[in-house]
């Protein structure tokens, strides 16, 4: 098999597997990775439920998931009886789920598994140290559709974004919605060092700072709640500790003069992508206090639902849309 995502994702000690929506080819783009990366030692999980044969939601035929020996896998204990391969409990990571404790298991075997792992960013970052002491080399996470925030765990490495048919029937807004949340990866942290430094040390909810990260009063009612028709005119910068949406965008908008807005990361801004075309055509720009790389875009013209776009024009649709390598994770 060619090598085409283990070149992409190098030596990143972590890598997230991120699909659009359900049936995008993420778990089809993280057996493609495993199979390259065949001689590490893999620590695997998953923020939803994946290697079941079929989709318990949408009813649609999933791809399993097959490990070799020596890798090892969290999983919730109810998931045991529905592993082939033979195992050993390598610890346990007090993570509850429905279907029972979150364990940590080490493959004796070659075997199929299934992944009922963490729902909650913040669970991961200690799973992955776990995987390290274990002596996993890397660790690769299948994320749950639309579930992009995984991506910021807080865990340095990279991620693989999934689109594919099954998003819409209609191919400019499927390669339009991808080219959006590519836009959100690439956003950069500040050139200056004094807003550097003022993001990586904020803790409030919204904060506001000057050209050179000085902090500058931020107007408020009454009650404490920001007054965003008050905010100066001048060149500022805006901290948002939460979620960007829709009509946060749309209010600093209205404001019609230029404005840096700080998210904690990529994953943070919620707004869809004619908010944000807004939002910039009014001199608006977005910067981030942790970048998200993303290694490439795995492509999948085929819809679980019955319907599939050329795969030639769609790649190539896809490719004159983005900056990252894009990828048909189904070719030999």
């Amino acid at each position: 098999m060619k090598k085409l995502l283990a070149p992409l994702v190098g030596d990143a000690p972590l890598v997230t597997v991120i699909g659009l929506c359900k049936n995008a080819g993420k778990t089809t783009a993280l057996r493609r990775l495993m199979v390259e990366l065949g001689e590490e030692r893999l620590g695997l999980t998953s923020v939803g439920r994946d290697g079941e044969a079929t989709d318990l939601v949408t009813g649609t035929e999933k791809p399993d998931l097959y490990i070799k020996q020596g890798d090892l896998f969290a999983t919730a204990r109810g998931m045991m009886t529905l592993c082939d391969v033979t195992l050993e409990v390598a610890g346990l990571t007090g993570v509850r789920t429905p279907l029972g404790e979150v364990a940590i298991f080490r493959a004796l075997s070659d075997g199929y598994i299934q992944l009922a792992g963490p729902s909650a960013a913040g669970q991961l970052p200690p799973l992955c140290e776990r995987f390290a002491a274990l002596g996993a080399s890397r660790v690769l996470i299948d994320g749950a559709a639309g579930r992009k925030s995984l991506a910021g765990a807080g865990v340095e490495g990279t991620a693989i974004l999934c689109t594919g048919a099954s998003q819409d029937r209609d191919m400019e807004q499927v390669v339009a919605e991808t080219a959006h949340i590519c836009r959100l990866f690439s956003a950069k942290r500040p050139e200056s060092p004094g807003l550097r430094a003022a993001l990586d040390g904020c803790a409030a909810r919204f904060a506001l700072f000057g050209p050179e990260g000085e902090p500058w009063e931020l107007p408020a009612d009454e009650t404490g709640a920001p007054r965003w028709n008050k905010l100066p005119r001048e060149r500022c910068m805006l901290w948002a500790a939460g979620g960007i949406t829709d009509p946060l965008l749309k209010t600093l908008a209205r404001r019609g003069a230029p404005l840096t807005l700080a998210a904690a990361d990529a994953t943070h801004v919620l707004a869809g992508r004619a908010v944000l075309d807004l939002f910039t055509r009014t001199g608006g720009t977005l910067t981030v206090r942790r970048e998200l790389p993303l290694a490439a875009v795995g492509a999948n013209p085929w819809s679980a639902y019955g319907w599939h776009f050329d795969p030639n024009r769609f790649i190539d649709a896809l490719r004159q849309a983005l900056t990252v390598p894009v990828v048909n994770v189904k070719e030999d």
